[in-house]
């Protein structure tokens, strides 16, 4: 039988010696496996390990904060580029043009918080060891939950979503190990789910640079919504004891000189980590800005004059004699000037208010309009220089729901995820890549609702190894 390999821990030795500053602690990897965690501070310095792998470009450091956009309808690729993403952006998609790096990485933060876990009874039961446990089961299950929604079903996109194929679920440190069949999307969530809610009652400290319980119950919010558990979703809102970013600091919130409004995000110190969340929108040449795609023409023209977002997520500049709408959500830093490298928020509190927006909206149990326009409307009020609420209700509440989501998380790795869970369509506006919608238009405008392309094909590496996995049916 094939062994199946994922990447261990102690094979990661190059990446923690990279990243070690971003860390500013000893490599959790530097230790042997018989003695890396037998005292609280190795536990310490593994819980770190978690972040550094999270912020590689295969995860959060590039991936994840770019291809759900890439292939939605947020951006136009544009033909000054390096032609990265294009047969994503295409949707050209088979075994060997999928994203095999972002899954291997994301398993591989699996596996870190799985030998954590597998290990925590080498020190007693303190507050501190609660905390170590609780950032490990979170970090799990936010993987598992970003694996799954890729290249499986999202619980609410169609009536067999629950039942259809998920992804392992894994559960152990072992890499020799053969993970178990895919399973159902719905065992997958309840999985996901109990790491979140086991890891809210042990979670201590409260740092936004680590798992902390507004994270925690941030992300349950995002995952009970994504779930079809709305009554859940705004409960878990309702425990987030944080304010939306104001007006005022929110342009802040992009270049790292205000943190107002962010819950969890991987901190981003070393400019020489090569880690730039910008690179796969853009990179600033001699010459200007060379962008790699560039925010589709539709998409700007949402933005209004008042709203602070245009000017904090988008550069209109030249570029070879064009001009072009940039995406500069994640161009400059505050800190280390010059260098494109930002911290990477994960989760914030305007995204927390949007989910309990959305889940009190909705047809059910859990309506509930009035809550639902009210924190609309706390994200609404922070983002217009002059805002006077619409006073939506029903279907009309539940679209300015689902435009001021588009237009808040833009760029996040956000957007493929919000069309796929509601079932929906990709349709893309058809304008060419400059600034006043001219120039090349994308031939590729349209992925019908319900099209098998919304689950990402299992990589060929994955399916060699594993004699349980199974692919997707559009890629057999």
């Amino acid at each position: 039988m094939k062994k199946y390999l994922y990447i261990s821990i102690f094979a990661i030795g190059a990446l923690f010696s990279s990243c070690d500053d971003n860390l500013d602690k000893t490599p959790f990897s530097s230790v042997g496996e018989n003695d890396a965690l037998t005292s609280e501070i190795a536990f310490e310095n593994a819980t770190l390990g978690l972040y550094t792998l999270a912020i590689s470009p295969s995860y959060y450091g590039e991936e994840m904060m770019s291809f759900p956009d890439v292939i939605s309808d947020n951006l136009i690729f544009s033909a000054e580029g390096r032609g990265t993403q294009k047969a994503y952006h295409e949707w050209q998609f088979n075994e060997n043009i999928t994203k095999g790096g972002f899954m291997a990485q994301a398993y591989a933060v699996v596996r870190h918080a799985n030998f954590i876990l597998d290990n925590i009874d080498n020190i007693p039961q303190t507050p501190a060891r609660d905390h170590i446990q609780a950032q490990a089961l979170a970090m799990r299950a936010l993987s598992h939950f970003n694996i799954t929604n890729t290249f499986s079903k999202i619980p609410t996109q169609d009536a067999g979503a629950l039942s259809s194929l998920g992804m392992p679920y894994v559960t152990s440190s072992d890499i020799l190990q053969e993970p178990g069949s895919r399973g159902t999307v719905e065992a997958i969530y309840n999985g996901i789910i109990n790491d979140l809610e086991t890891a809210k009652n042990l979670v201590g400290a409260d740092d936004i640079i680590k798992i902390n319980k507004n994270a925690i119950n941030g992300l349950l919010s995002r995952v009970y919504l994504y779930r079809g558990m709305y009554a859940e979703a705004a409960a878990a809102a309702d425990d987030v004891t944080a304010s939306v970013a104001t007006f005022g600091n929110f342009p802040g919130v992009w270049d790292d000189s205000s943190d107002d409004g962010v819950l969890f995000k991987l901190k981003n110190l070393d400019a020489d980590t090569g880690v730039s969340v910008n690179t796969p929108y853009s990179q600033t040449v001699s010459s200007g800005v060379r962008s790699e795609y560039v925010v589709d023409f539709d998409l700007f023209n949402l933005y209004g004059g008042t709203d602070i977002r245009k000017a904090t997520y988008v550069e209109t500049s030249a570029y070879n004699g064009k001009n072009y709408n940039h995406v500069a959500k994640h161009m400059e830093s505050s800190i280390n000037l010059g260098s494109g490298v930002v911290d990477i928020k994960v989760i914030r509190m305007a995204e927390v208010m949007l989910n309990k927006a959305e889940a009190l909206a909705m047809p059910g149990p859990a309506q509930d309009e009035a809550a639902a326009l009210a924190a609309l409307d706390a994200v609404r009020s922070q983002r217009y220089s002059s805002f006077v609420s619409g006073n939506e209700t029903g279907q009309p509440l539940l679209d300015a729901i689902a435009l001021e989501r588009r237009l808040e998380l833009a760029f996040e790795g956000h957007r493929f995820y919000d069309i796929k869970r509601s079932g929906e369509g990709i349709n893309r506006s058809g304008a060419g890549q400059y600034a006043d919608g001219t120039g090349l238009a994308t031939l590729f405008t349209t992925l019908p609702a319900g099209d098998c392309k919304f689950q990402l094909p299992i990589p060929k590496t994955e399916m060699d190894v594993n004699p349980n996995m199974e692919q997707n049916p559009c890629y057999n």
